[in-house]
C-alpha cells in the first residue's frame, strides 16, 4: 500500500474541516503547509494538496511554486474549495491556470469542493473589501452569497476524491 499526506492551506476554517475529515477517512496525515518541508514531502508517494482561494489566488499558491521540483515527482490530488459553483468551469480553469505551475497541472486530479464564507467572522479588511465587490456585483446569487454568505463545507463533499485516492493506494 502506497503511503501519502494531506498538505493544506486556509484562512478561515473550511479547508483544514476538510484535511481533518479527509485524513480521518483515508487514515492519512493532514500538515499545515507551513509545517512541510521538501525533505517531508520526499518521504511520500502520494500528496492530497488542499487550498482555499482567497482574492483569485490559492492560498497554497507560494507552496507550490517552492516545492515544484519534489511535488512533479509525487501522484497528487488537488482539492481547492472556494464559493466558485460547480457549473462556472471557465472560473475554475482560470483558478487553475492562474495558481498552479504548469508542471502540476493534471486534468483527473483537481477537485473543486465547495466553501465557506461566514461574513460576520471576516477581519475588517475582508469584510470591507467583500462589500465593494458585492455592489458592484451583477449575477445576484454570487450578490447573495457575498452579502450573506453561504457554508457548503459537508463530509459529503469528499467522496469522489476519497474515491480516487483509494483507488490510487491499492493499486
Amino acid at each position: 500500500m502506497k503511503n501519502g499526506a494531506i498538505v493544506f492551506k486556509g484562512k478561515y476554517g473550511a479547508t483544514m474541516q476538510y484535511a481533518h475529515w479527509l485524513g480521518q477517512e483515508l487514515d492519512l496525515p493532514y500538515l499545515d503547509s507551513d509545517q512541510v518541508s521538501d525533505e517531508k514531502l520526499s518521504g511520500f508517494d502520494f500528496i492530497i494538496l488542499g487550498s482555499s482561494v482567497y482574492y483569485g489566488k490559492l492560498l497554497l499558491r507560494p507552496f507550490l511554486t517552492k516545492h515544484k521540483a519534489v511535488l512533479k515527482t509525487k501522484k497528487l490530488f488537488i482539492f481547492i474549495d472556494c464559493a466558485t459553483p460547480d457549473s462556472d468551469e471557465r472560473e475554475q480553469k482560470k483558478i487553475l491556470s492562474e495558481n498552479i505551475p504548469k508542471s502540476l497541472l493534471k486534468k483527473d486530479n483537481f477537485f473543486f469542493l465547495p466553501g465557506k464564507l461566514t461574513v460576520n467572522t471576516l477581519d475588517l479588511v475582508d469584510r470591507t473589501m467583500l462589500r465593494v465587490a458585492a455592489f458592484f456585483e451583477k449575477d445576484p446569487e454570487r450578490k447573495n452569497v457575498m452579502t450573506h454568505g453561504v457554508d457548503a463545507v459537508s463530509k459529503d463533499n469528499l467522496i469522489d476524491l476519497a474515491i480516487a485516492v483509494e483507488a490510487f493506494m491499492l493499486a
